[in-house]
């Protein structure tokens, strides 16, 4: 991940520790002033800071500690997320080797993202809950652009329709339910925008098709549950 350790003169250069607060930075800037907002968004350049993002995102994930790591790079994407533009350099091929802990894909920067909120989700610190409206939301509003998903990225999709449709889980408390519109909204964007060239995920959701019956038909009695 570090490019100074590949240098002709490998450690010649010393490697910079308060990321985070650059992330802040980059933040702010991005909030407050619209000018560089678009000018990062004009060029694949974003690209170059969505994944070293989506690398401390998945690395802080189980650490308690970095929690607010968690956060500022959240909400970067979903300020990102937000303009048609981001959205449309995620069809980008990612052809990237970087040293994360999400299984192996073949597809766009899109498909990284889905599998990285699917590990954060997943097999994240469940301090991070409060953030799971904000991961959806992201993908809420960069799925109208999403030309074509991986096999593996359609169904991390559909794993989490799945986790978050069972009845224990919607009926926990009063808010769980918004994760499962947040998917399902994805779900029809892509349909109804891509649906030309989402044959994996078309494909997945027939398969599952099990998951969306059994929704439909969700019982609300309290012996049915």
């Amino acid at each position: 991940m570090n490019p100074l350790h590949h240098t002709y003169l490998p450690y010649s250069q010393r490697k910079v520790y308060f990321h985070q607060e650059l992330l802040v930075l980059f933040w702010k800037l991005c909030e407050h002033n619209k000018r560089f907002l678009f000018f990062v968004l004009k060029s694949s350049d974003v690209l170059d800071l969505l994944v070293p993002i989506l690398h401390y995102l998945t690395d802080a994930r189980a650490d308690q500690s970095r929690i607010g790591l968690m956060h500022i790079g959240v909400f970067i994407l979903l300020l990102l997320s937000g303009e048609r533009n981001f959205g449309v350099r995620l069809n980008k091929p990612f052809t990237l080797t970087v040293p994360m802990d999400i299984p192996v894909f073949n597809g766009t920067h899109a498909d990284l993202l889905i599998v990285v909120f699917h590990k954060i989700i997943t097999n994240g610190h469940h301090r991070l809950q409060p953030l799971f409206e904000c991961l959806l939301t992201i993908l809420c509003n960069v799925s109208p652009y999403i030309k074509s998903m991986s096999m593996v990225a359609s169904c991390k999709l559909i794993h989490l329709i799945e986790a978050f449709s069972t009845p224990w889980f919607l009926l926990a408390n009063s808010t769980n339910h918004n994760l499962i519109y947040f998917l399902l909204e994805v779900l029809n964007n892509i349909i109804q925008y891509q649906f030309d060239g989402n044959s994996n995920l078309i494909y997945t959701i027939i398969r599952k098709r099990a998951v969306f019956h059994n929704l439909a038909n969700l019982a609300t009695d309290g012996g049915a549950i």
